[in-house]
């Protein structure tokens, strides 16, 4: 009878040191990488084969109430004034960082701040974490007496008629990422143009700091309010170029 009771008791103590030792319920964080950029590496076991500009993996972690980060690398530099962007994580759509609560699967996608992958909006449409359906105001300050015209994927007219300190209003959508060109009249005398100074640069930007006339300055939509100053090149308006070092982004790509 004494030797069946230690037994039992034995089975008893092995079953409760594996319950405390035995390892956490997973969650999958399901990767996706969506750029035709450049090549990026995804943490976790790899899910099926890359295509032309999308890689898939899977990242099993412990299920916790706690955050963690999700970083994923470039395999090589990425031009200047571009950077990733996530979406799915707690910052919200288009974040320069990842962080996630692993309480269940989920999705985070990865594209870049580029110009190619933000004309097509890589994972812009995917799902991601439910924002406010407010709207945010992004002010276009024109420190600049040239006669310019931005345009983009918005509808409000933006122009400053030659004006200095004259300003505009675009509404932003939660989610959504602008793009801005510029369209700089030229104010040299007929037959004479300088391209030297046609172009017009932007401080302010969310894909970071001046952009010249090939650049796009790029803003992600939100609920806040956001001004990007724009000034040029002309060497009669450093003055005003250099006011408008005031609005550019303390952390950059």
């Amino acid at each position: 009878m004494a030797g069946a009771v230690i037994a039992l008791l034995v089975i008893a103590g092995a079953g409760a040191a594996y319950f405390l030792t035995r390892p956490a319920a997973s969650v999958r964080l399901n990767l996706v990488a969506d750029t035709q950029l450049a090549a990026l590496e995804l943490p976790g076991e790899p899910s099926g084969s890359c295509g032309t500009r999308v890689c898939r993996s899977i990242l099993r972690v412990d299920r916790s109430d706690e955050t963690r980060p999700v970083k994923v690398t470039a395999q090589g530099a990425l031009p200047e004034g571009v950077r990733l962007a996530y979406w799915g994580c707690a910052e919200g759509p288009g974040a320069a960082t990842c962080t996630v609560r692993p309480d269940r699967d989920t999705t985070i996608c990865v594209t870049t701040t580029g110009p190619a992958d933000v004309a097509r909006k890589a994972c812009g449409t995917r799902p991601g974490p439910p924002v406010s359906a407010a709207s945010g105001k992004l002010t276009v300050l024109f420190n600049t007496e040239w006669d310019i015209k931005v345009f983009g994927n918005f509808e409000e007219p933006c122009t400053n008629g030659g004006v200095l300190g004259r300003k505009c209003q675009i509404t932003m959508k939660p989610g959504k990422i602008y793009y801005l060109r510029s369209q700089p009249a030229d104010p040299s005398p007929p037959g004479q143009p300088n391209p030297d100074y046609n172009y017009a640069d932007y401080e302010g930007c969310d894909s970071g700091m001046g952009h010249g006339s090939a650049g796009i300055c790029i803003v992600f939509g939100a609920t806040t309010a956001k001004t990007v100053c724009l000034s040029t090149g002309d060497p009669a308006e450093q003055r005003l170029a250099r006011e408008c070092l005031a609005y550019r982004k303390a952390q950059t790509p």
